[in-house]
């Protein structure tokens, strides 16, 4: 097959003799490497008559994604010479990779002129890959504006110092320009007529990594227009209203009208923490606002299941919101483990080079949580289907510095995906490109055409480990991997509770962003830099805590129904929204808030009295905030707890456990205290009044003290560890390394750290199917149980 298409390219290949490097053959790889350097030789054959007639269903529905374990990865025809595809999609099918995402970058190939179409390319290989059973995710690719665009209309967005945003990346457009929408939405349009019923397609994704690259927030012309309007809906066209709310009274900042205001940009100090606050809210909108008209756009041809693909660590806009209004079927996130561990400065050096190769235990797993539940958010339940749209394979490009991961990394991180009940793993990318901004960046088959480690161990989960756990499957056998793959765990769950759910707030991370008590004001990025307390940080913390302790956790929204849940935790909510407040107390049990929580009100100031503000917190737990510092590591300010004492840095309130002469019911000898400075004061308090029962902590804590903590709190609320014991405080720590998870009736076991650990004893009658051999799992170690 191959052969016949090489004359094809004969003459191209003569001009490449310095680039012709004969490879080591085998059965399934023998293509000469100087075919892999071949890119734009594709003649047009435009055919602009196929289009796919299809009956609107709006709504998200489950059932368009179809259920089971499965396995993809990311191909760029565009890259690679036609002859190479059917080949690659016979390799790709014999590897059970049932799907292919493709597409996301080639708007300039699709539509080369104003309103031109070419499908030439997109048809064929689309068709190249359904010829071996590869389905396609298909992606739009509005992330990547051409330069005809760029030139003829105003689609720029810009930086917070106002530099307009040049072509020559990706994500140079501003959500808030008219042109840049009319001509995305135009586009999604003719691709989602020409493919929306199209058999191949099993999935749409829009767009892709939405705000990567800071571009949520865009200070351009179009961005301040939509701002002034934005703002006058927020405030009911009531500039009165707007500048009592915002405090414009302070430096004499307040505005006559709503087309005077400005982007919060290139002012002499620190602008209005208000107004930053707002254009954050904006931003988050207008991020979402596109998105959705994406997703209405292909829904008017398309019942393919629809998503787009999130990132780690990004909280620029608000996620939950996003899956509510556009009704995304499912959600997929692009998971870096190592690239994102190492670009962080709150992860210390020594977990670096500690987890330098395999990432830190807790960032993949809180993401998958998290994730999971943004995907409930679309059908107002706690969890929803989700998967992974691109899998670290190897050393990536981008971070400050690339290993590359420990062997056995890529196969745990795919198995983490399913204990936490993901049902796909998607690795990016097919084979490593030759040039361009990700060149360095591996691949599942190495530049040279032979498999890499992440092929090999995607082979080994599908062809050694599925087959030791067919007994969790509906249906297949030892003998047929695809069945394996392709058929779901018998009670994995989208949509069940775990005993313990953790609230995640993207507002409080704009305005810890907004007003952090600490670093150093830049008015080139329009923020302080280093603040000593960040949101994500300080969620890691408690999420890892509750992971420590054996839990499994569900990571839900603001809005998110509460009942079922045993305990409640809420690492930070500084402004109570009345969503919240109506979940909240129709809640029956125990929960635990963390610092700057019900600390601000409004736009963005202090309660009246002193926080906790009224409605929710200040409601049901007597307590008053009575003055917040911020400290550097060093100070020696402690907590002491259950006889041990644990250093807090960062932000520190001072506490008093009562209020309009009530006290808290929990009693000083029950809480925390500092110890040291501020001797024997609370550091936590805590009030019980009928079935509900209040805890807050008021520090930015280690992990250490909130195993301790919340493990005493989850076994007073009678919650349940994946090995069936009753949380006894740092009794049940599992440690730094060790992790569990629960999907259904199998149970997983997984090793980040670089010793050979002893496992603990698994629940009674529970079956060992993989791994965990004579009661150990070594490094980068999976250990299965199937639970009757």
């Amino acid at each position: 097959m191959l052969a016949g298409n090489w004359a094809k390219l004969a003459s191209f290949v003569a001009l490449l003799p310095s680039l012709a490097v004969a490879l080591p053959s085998s059965r399934d790889f023998n293509l000469d490497s100087s075919s892999l350097f071949i890119r734009d030789y594709i003649q047009p054959d435009v055919d602009n008559s196929k289009e796919y007639p299809f009956s609107l269903s709006p709504k998200p529905d489950s059932s368009r994604w179809p259920e089971g374990l499965h396995f993809a990865v990311d191909y760029y025809p565009s890259q690679w010479p036609e002859f190479l595809w059917e080949d690659d999609a016979a390799k790709m099918a014999n590897a059970t990779l049932s799907y292919a995402r493709i597409s996301e970058f080639d708007w300039a190939i699709l539509e080369p002129t104003d309103g031109n179409y070419d499908w030439s390319l997109l048809d064929r290989s689309i068709e190249a890959l359904h010829s071996e059973g590869v389905k396609v995710i298909l992606g739009t690719p509005t992330a990547t504006p051409p330069i005809w665009a760029v030139k003829d209309y105003d689609i720029l967005g810009a930086d917070a110092q106002g530099r307009q945003r040049r072509f020559g990346s990706r994500r140079h457009y501003s959500t808030s320009s008219p042109d840049f929408r009319k001509l995305s939405k135009r586009f999604v349009e003719a691709m989602a007529k020409r493919y929306g019923s199209h058999e191949a397609v099993i999935a749409w994704q829009i767009d892709n990594e939405l705000g990567c690259h800071s571009t949520v927030r865009t200070y351009d012309r179009n961005a301040g227009k939509r701002y002034q309007g934005w703002l006058a809906d927020k405030y009911n066209n009531n500039i009165t209203l707007y500048n009592q709310m915002e405090g414009r009274v302070f430096w004499s900042s307040t505005y006559q009208s709503f087309d005077q205001i400005d982007l919060p940009m290139l002012e002499v100090t620190e602008s209005s923490p208000a107004g930053r606050l707002d254009f954050y809210h904006f931003s988050s909108d207008m991020t979402i606002e596109y998105a959705k008209d994406q997703v209405n756009t292909i829904r008017k041809y398309s019942d393919k299941a629809i998503t787009t693909n999130f990132m780690g660590a990004f909280l620029d806009f608000d996620h939950f919101k996003l899956a509510r209004e556009t009704g995304l079927d499912l959600t997929t996130w692009d998971s870096y483990p190592l690239g994102n561990a190492e670009q962080f400065p709150w992860i210390s050096d020594i977990n670096k080079i500690k987890y330098g190769r395999t990432g830190t235990p807790d960032f993949q797993a809180l993401h998958h949580d998290l994730y999971r539940g943004v995907a409930g958010a679309a059908y107002n339940k706690t969890a929803g289907p989700f998967g992974i749209m691109e899998q670290q394979p190897g050393p990536v490009n981008w971070a400050p510095f690339n290993p590359s991961p420990k062997i056995g990394m890529v196969r745990l991180w795919q198995h983490e995906t399913f204990a936490h009940g993901g049902s796909m793993s998607n690795i990016f990318r097919w084979r490593q490109v030759a040039f361009g901004q990700e060149q360095m960046h591996a691949a599942m088959l190495r530049r040279d055409n032979v498999p890499d480690h992440a092929y090999l161990e995607q082979q080994q989960v599908v062809n050694e480990d599925l087959p030791k756990m067919v007994s969790l499957f509906k249906s297949g056998s030892e003998n047929q991997k695809r069945n394996v793959a392709d058929n779901a765990p018998v009670q994995t769950k989208t949509e069940g509770q775990a005993e313990v759910a953790l609230v995640f707030d993207y507002a409080a991370q704009w305005l810890m962003e907004a007003e952090p008590q600490s670093g150093t004001w830049d008015v080139d990025m329009e923020g302080f830099s280093d603040p000593s307390m960040q949101y994500l940080p300080l969620v890691f913390n408690w999420y890892t805590a509750l992971r420590r302790l054996g839990l499994n956790i569900d990571v839900v929204g603001p809005t998110s129904k509460l009942e079922g849940y045993k305990m409640v935790v809420v690492p930070s909510m500084p402004v109570i929204s009345k969503e919240f407040v109506e979940t909240w107390s129709d809640y029956k049990g125990l929960t635990v808030f963390g610092p700057r929580s019900a600390s601000k009100v409004a736009a963005l100031s202090i309660p009246d009295g002193l926080p906790p503000s009224n409605g929710a917190v200040g409601d049901v737990l007597p307590m008053m905030v009575t003055r917040v510092e911020t400290i550097k590591e060093g100070f020696g300010d402690m907590i002491s707890y259950a006889g041990q004492q644990y250093n807090v840095s960062g932000w520190v309130e001072w506490i008093e456990c009562e209020r309009d002469g009530k006290n808290s019911s929990v009693s000083i000898e029950q809480s925390a205290t500092y110890y040291g400075y501020r001797n024997g004061t609370p550091a936590t308090c805590g009030n019980k009044e009928g079935d509900k029962e209040t805890h807050y902590v008021s520090a930015y804590t280690p992990v250490e003290f909130l195993v301790s903590y919340l493990g005493d709190l989850a076994g007073k609320a009678d919650v349940k560890t994946l090995l069936d014991e009753t949380p006894q405080g740092s009794k049940t720590d599992l440690g730094a390394d060790l992790r569990y998870r629960r999907n259904g009736n199998a149970l997983w076991a997984f090793n980040y750290g670089p010793d050979e650990i002893e496992l603990r004893a698994a629940p009674q009658g529970a079956k060992l199917l993989l791994g965990g051999e004579k009661g150990k799992i070594g490094p980068t170690g999976v250990a299965v149980w199937s639970l009757e």
